[in-house]
C-alpha cells in the first residue's frame, strides 16, 4: 500500500498465504467470497498484551499481532470483512508455554479489550511448533495464551488500629473485655453483700 506495508492478495479459488515476521496467515480455496479479492498483511501489534487478564482464566505471551485486510485497488483497509470460511493465523509456540502444551490457544482480542478463544491446532513444521487459529473476519488482533491461570483480586488492606494522641498504647480487645467482667464481678460481690448485711440486721 501506499505507507509501504506488504500484502498478499487473496483470491476466492487460489486462497492465499501471507508470511511475515513470526505470524503466517492463510486461507484455504472458498474462504475468500466470489468476486471479491482482499489483500492480507500482519504486523506486530503497538497494544501491549497483559501477562494476566483480570477475571479469566488464561495467560497471554507477550506479542500480540494486527492482521488486516485492504482493498483489492489498495485504496482503503477493510472493515469488517468476512470470510467464507474462516483463514489460520499460526504464531510460534512460546518457550515458557512448553511444559503443558495442551493448555495453549490462540485469542482473539476484542473491541472492549476482553479476549476470546479461537478454534486452536498446534502444528510441527521443520522442528517449530506453531500455535494456530482460525480467524473469521479482518482486521483481528490475535496473540498465544496459556489457559488455567486464575488471576486472584488484589487484596484488601487491613486497617491500622490508631493509637490515642496522649501516645499511651491503646488497651487490646482482650484487655477491654477483662476489665469489663471485673467491673461486672466486683458490682455483683457488693450487691450480694448488701443483702447478707439486710438480712442479718433484720434478724437481730
Amino acid at each position: 500500500d501506499a505507507s509501504g506495508v506488504a500484502y498478499t492478495v487473496f483470491r476466492p479459488v487460489e486462497g492465499g498465504m501471507f508470511t511475515g515476521e513470526g505470524i503466517t496467515v492463510s486461507a484455504a480455496k472458498g474462504a475468500v467470497p466470489d468476486r471479491e479479492l482482499v489483500g492480507v498483511s500482519a504486523v506486530e501489534s503497538s497494544v501491549q498484551a497483559p501477562e494476566a487478564v483480570p477475571g479469566a482464566r488464561m495467560t497471554i505471551a507477550r506479542g500480540l499481532y494486527d492482521i488486516n485486510g485492504i482493498q483489492a485497488n489498495g485504496d482503503a483497509p477493510v472493515q469488517g470483512f468476512r470470510f467464507d470460511d474462516p483463514i489460520t493465523a499460526c504464531l510460534p509456540m512460546p518457550t515458557e508455554f512448553r511444559a503443558n502444551i495442551s493448555d495453549v490457544v490462540l485469542v482473539e482480542r476484542k473491541s472492549d479489550g476482553s479476549y476470546g478463544i479461537l478454534s486452536t491446532k498446534l502444528r510441527q513444521s521443520g522442528g517449530e511448533l506453531s500455535v494456530c487459529g482460525s480467524v473469521s473476519a479482518l482486521p483481528a488482533t490475535v496473540g498465544v495464551a496459556k489457559l488455567g491461570v486464575v488471576v486472584a483480586p488484589p487484596a484488601t488492606p487491613t486497617p491500622e488500629i490508631e493509637t490515642p494522641d496522649t501516645g499511651a498504647t491503646a488497651p487490646s480487645t482482650n484487655m477491654a473485655v477483662f476489665a469489663l467482667g471485673l467491673g461486672a464481678a466486683l458490682i455483683a460481690f457488693a450487691v450480694a453483700t448488701a443483702a447478707v448485711t439486710t438480712v442479718l440486721r433484720r434478724r437481730k
